[in-house]
């Protein structure tokens, strides 16, 4: 590689069509975490002040439905392996964009956890099986970079969609809230299929924003004509995809447990319901930059060291948080809080690459994606028995997290350092 291609590596020169798929991942993380989970502060109580409906039983159904949305990754990771991300994006949109749409006409409880299962089931395809592979397909080397800017669209959503959400509510009713919405996400699944490119060298670049040459051609050919050695059972029997899965699903359990209760925590040391709103928000503000954050350190010093110092992160975080309760202390806990947001959903897609390569890449995130989902679902019921325990005092479920997320750490230091993958340039033979 020349001294040239070496500073390309580590800049954010991605190109114009390299930008492109960054922001159009960046809108995907952005609906997906609205649908799936932001929008669960508002809808299940809407649903049951228009229809007389109890909110707690609403909301108890976004963990099955979750676990519908695991299976969803799990078909949707060997549908992208058959039809690639754009086919995949713009089908899963679609239908996941006509449920959502149709989900305000839901007539009974019944329906309404129906139709929230199939909306996360299809979330899966556009949300955590599409965004990694087209940063794969398009970064295999810069992927800590491009990844620090896509997965923006998360933080980003916990930030801006409910209220955005709550004004169409207010201004439309339920019915016509949903719709707008829905159609929004159907014809973002339309211009799809016009707008992403599954590779780079379908526009006649090359991955990483280097200089297309007389091979890229070749290139393309090989790629579209590849299967991967990595067979399901293959795959089941490498250690590195139950490391990966294990390690990063602990940490996810960790992440969205402090989360998920950031706001019952901080009115129970005495702030009121907005004061408490308003940390979150700040959290959610502080994981954008937080998101560039762990790429560039990603970057600079490779995955595994980067994963395991976002472990560290949270065990600040649940410490100050566990003996934190003065005015300064609550917002370096934010601040901690706020950083690791936006970091495992760019490293854990990050470390499958640089396991597996950018050929492989769909092959192992197939499994390590929906298995670590699985064990991120169980973070509700985790942190609801550890509460019933203590009575509702947080420093047990708090401590029970910093041994997970240390577990998370040490399972992740024996992940491989080789690449055993297919290398990302050169053709297969």
């Amino acid at each position: 590689m020349t001294t040239e291609q070496d500073k390309r590596l580590t800049d954010n020169r991605f190109g114009r069509w390299g930008w492109s798929m960054i922001v159009y991942t960046f809108i995907l993380y952005f609906f997906w975490a609205g649908l799936t989970t932001d929008g669960l502060n508002l809808f299940p109580y809407s649903f049951a002040e228009v229809n007389g409906w109890d909110a707690n039983t609403l909301l108890a159904y976004a963990t099955p439905a979750s676990l519908v949305g695991v299976l969803g990754g799990f078909a949707f990771g060997q549908f992208i392996m058959r039809f690639r991300p754009r086919i995949t994006a713009s089908v899963t949109l679609i239908i996941a964009g006509i449920l959502y749409a149709l989900f305000g006409l839901s007539p009974s409880p019944l329906v309404y956890a129906i139709v929230l299962a199939l909306i996360c089931f299809f979330c899966s395809g556009f949300g955590l099986c599409v965004p990694p592979t087209l940063m794969a397909n398009w970064f295999p080397r810069k992927k800590g970079l491009a990844l620090g800017w896509a997965t923006m669209g998360a933080p980003v959503c916990t930030a801006i969609f409910v209220p955005i959400l709550s004004m169409l509510l207010g201004s439309f009713g339920l019915t016509w809230a949903f719709a707008i919405i829905g159609i929004c996400i159907v014809i973002l699944g339309i211009v799809s299929l016009a707008w992403v490119k599954d590779y780079p060298e379908d526009v006649n670049v090359l991955p990483d924003n280097l200089p297309s040459d007389e091979n890229t051609a070749a290139i393309l050919n090989a790629e579209k004509s590849y299967k991967s050695p990595f067979t399901l059972g293959k795959l089941l029997k490498d250690k590195d995809i139950w490391l990966m899965s294990i390690g990063f699903g602990l940490l996810w359990m960790v992440t969205v447990g402090i989360v998920s209760q950031f706001i019952p925590r901080m009115e129970s040391v005495g702030y009121d319901h907005n004061t408490a709103l308003l940390i979150l928000t700040v959290c959610a503000l502080i994981a954008c930059p937080g998101s560039y954050f762990w790429g560039w350190l990603d970057q600079r010093v490779g995955t595994k060291f980067a994963s395991v110092t976002y472990a560290g992160f949270y065990i600040i975080s649940l410490v100050l948080l566990i003996f934190g309760s003065s005015g300064v202390i609550t917002w370096i806990a934010a601040i901690f809080v706020g950083l690791g947001i936006g970091g495992l959903l760019n490293l854990m897609p990050s470390m499958v690459i640089s396991v597996y390569g950018r050929y492989d890449f769909t092959a192992a995130n197939r499994l390590v994606t929906p298995l670590a989902s699985i064990i991120r679902v169980f973070a509700f019921a985790l942190m609801a028995a550890l509460l019933t325990i203590s009575q509702g005092d947080y420093t047990l479920p708090y401590s029970v997290f910093i041994g997970i997320d240390i577990l998370g750490a040490i399972l992740l230091l024996f992940v491989t350092n080789k690449n055993k993958g297919t290398t990302a340039i050169d053709s297969p033979e």
